[in-house]
């Protein structure tokens, strides 16, 4: 991660590896940081769990290349504009090794308008529909997928070929505010691999983190290095974005954290731009959510409100105020009848 080392280090054993490996997927960097660390060991068992993964992700990256490359193919030829979200294009703009950033699934956004389009295109070529219905099996299934694409945030395909599970989005989130994605979708102009130079698309990467109230370890290591990369121009620009959809908050709560757990994160130029937001009275009752979160056994939520489970979850208060309640309540009636019919 290119920060200098805090304190002394155990050895690592085979249950912080394998808990490294299941819960946190940090695995990969455990083992790359084993052999670069002199501070660093694992004991015989933990290693070959360490090694075991970071092997498996180098396979799992090149799967994942030929699954984007032909996806990639495929929709340039019917001329429909998209991005891949997170995965190996960030893994290589963040490490310079990028197989030591797991991922499991490709993840691609295509304008709402083109969503019909590009699921037929799916369907056509033989990509599995992994449909989220308790039934194996729904009436007209055809039209239910254009119509749950608009009621999940993603719909679910696997590669016939390398099984690599591909999340269909038009849009980033399941709960919010009006415009966000359209917003996004005109900064970074659906280029295939959106740059970390995007201040839009830093502050997506941060708010997926906080939706998932950062509940992998993997997703604080990518924040600490995106901190760290960004220009000065970027952050300004980045917060002012972040502003108008009323998130400032649960952004800055989201990099003090990252400090926290990495110190070093945050520059000084970091610090004085995020000092205003430390006197903010909600700010530490967001990072609370967080550090509970990450560190749990398991990934749960059972620290958010009954309000919050019934309605958006973690986007009524990362988005304090720009979420309907009405709408959020219908769209949860709407989802748990698609799944039961």
């Amino acid at each position: 991660m290119a920060l200098s080392a805090v304190g002394a280090f155990d050895p690592i054993g085979e249950t912080l590896a394998t808990y490294a490996n299941s819960r946190h997927r940090v695995a990969p960097l455990l083992h790359l940081a084993c052999q670069n660390c002199a501070d660093l060991a694992a004991d015989e068992k933990a290693s070959a769990i360490l090694r075991s993964s970071y092997q498996d992700n180098v396979y799992a990256n090149l799967r994942q290349k030929a699954v984007e490359r032909n996806i990639s193919d495929l929709l340039i030829s019917h001329s429909v504009p998209f991005s891949f979200l997170k995965g190996r294009g960030l893994a290589e703009q963040l490490h310079n090794d990028p197989a030591v950033r797991q991922s499991k699934d490709v993840d691609i956004l295509v304008a709402p308008d083109r969503s019909r389009q590009v699921i037929q295109i799916f369907n056509d070529e033989g990509y599995i529909y992994k449909t989220p219905a308790l039934r194996g099996k729904k009436l007209f299934a055809r039209s239910r997928q254009d119509m749950d694409i608009k009621l999940f945030k993603d719909l679910t395909f696997l590669d016939p070929k390398f099984m690599v599970p591909i999340e269909l989005h038009c849009r980033l989130f399941a709960f919010e505010p009006n415009r966000l994605t359209a917003d996004f979708n005109d900064s970074v102009r659906l280029r295939a691999i959106p740059s970390l130079s995007n201040s839009f698309y830093c502050l997506y990467l941060i708010l997926h983190g906080a939706l998932a109230l950062w509940q992998r370890l993997k997703w604080v290591v990518d924040l600490s290095i995106m901190a760290r990369k960004m220009a000065m121009h970027n952050r300004l620009e980045m917060m002012d974005i972040a502003k108008s959809f009323g998130c400032e908050v649960t952004v800055a709560a989201s990099l003090l954290m990252a400090e926290e757990i990495f110190p070093g994160s945050l520059d000084d130029e970091w610090q004085v731009l995020l000092s205003t937001y430390e006197r903010h009275e909600s700010l530490l009752r967001i990072q609370g959510f967080f550090y509970q979160s990450l560190m749990t056994a398991s990934d749960e939520k059972s620290m958010l409100s009954l309000k919050s489970f019934v309605l958006s979850g973690p986007a009524d208060f990362v988005f304090p105020g720009k979420i309907s309640p009405l709408e959020s309540l219908f769209k949860r009636f709407m989802i748990s009848l698609s799944i039961r019919i």
